[in-house]
């Protein structure tokens, strides 16, 4: 199986989409603040970790432990990395910290910061402020991603902020079309309609799963493959042929 590969699906070309639509938006006019969001197994933080890590957007994941300050020293590591700012940060509060990351986005517009697991800022008011403020005060691109719940929340906390946020994406689950090119895509197995129908059926609409069963049968293929050689070069007292094993014999493949 082919990995880190981010395929097309139709939650990555919406998502694409919408920071492409807040890329182009007019930038004294609107804010660039945008929501993914969804039900776990949809694919959102590998889609926000691959793509950021693929377009040179800095991306940062929260944490159950993060607080206002740790976010801070977070982001400011990660812009004293991106635009080789030298290795010793400053020291100070929280509020010193965030001023100095918005004087190093002043300088850099037009920048995109991916921040997954927005949801456990939600507890804190000045960590969300602080994102605000980043938007608000810079040019600067955030793209929140966050569970199913993270835009109704968003809306309780502070209907203001709700309505800095220029763009929402829902992830939505995978559909077939979405498991073909997955197969296509990053598995050593052909993509035919046994296999698609099995993944897509088993998978219930859910990403992670579908990877999990994709992974098993190409397990399952590969061993009934070594099996089928060591057996040849048993009988024929040679090494064994290389030898494409069709996915509709009567093999013990995990989906027939």
């Amino acid at each position: 199986m082919k990995q880190g590969k981010l395929v097309r699906t139709q939650n990555v070309v919406a998502a694409d989409q919408c920071i492409e639509y807040l890329l182009n938006r007019p930038k004294l006019e609107m804010v660039g603040l945008g929501l993914l969001y969804g039900k776990p197994g949809l694919g959102k933080t590998t889609y926000a970790s691959r793509m950021a890590f693929s377009k040179g957007y800095l991306y940062l994941r929260l944490e159950a432990t993060t607080t206002p300050k740790s976010f801070a020293q977070q982001l400011l590591l990660a812009l004293y990395k991106r635009f080789n700012l030298g290795h010793h940060l400053p020291y100070g509060t929280a509020n010193n910290l965030f001023k100095r990351c918005l004087d190093i986005l002043e300088d850099h517009a037009d920048l995109v910061i991916v921040i997954d697991e927005i949801d456990y800022a939600f507890k804190h008011q000045q960590l969300l402020g602080a994102i605000r403020d980043i938007v608000d005060e810079t040019l600067t691109i955030i793209i929140l991603v966050g569970m199913q719940n993270a835009k109704d929340k968003l809306l309780q906390i502070n209907e203001y902020y709700f309505d800095r946020c220029n763009v929402f994406y829902e992830f939505q689950p995978v559909i077939k079309k979405d498991i073909t090119n997955l197969i296509k895509e990053i598995s050593e197995i052909d993509a035919d309609t046994n296999l698609i129908d099995y993944v897509d059926f088993h998978a219930c609409g859910n990403l992670r799963k579908a990877m999990k069963i994709l992974y098993s049968i190409e397990q399952d293929t590969n061993n009934a493959r070594d099996r089928v050689s060591d057996t040849q070069a048993n009988q024929n007292n040679q090494p064994a042929p290389t030898k494409d094993i069709n996915l509709n014999q009567n093999l013990n493949l995990g989906y027939q």
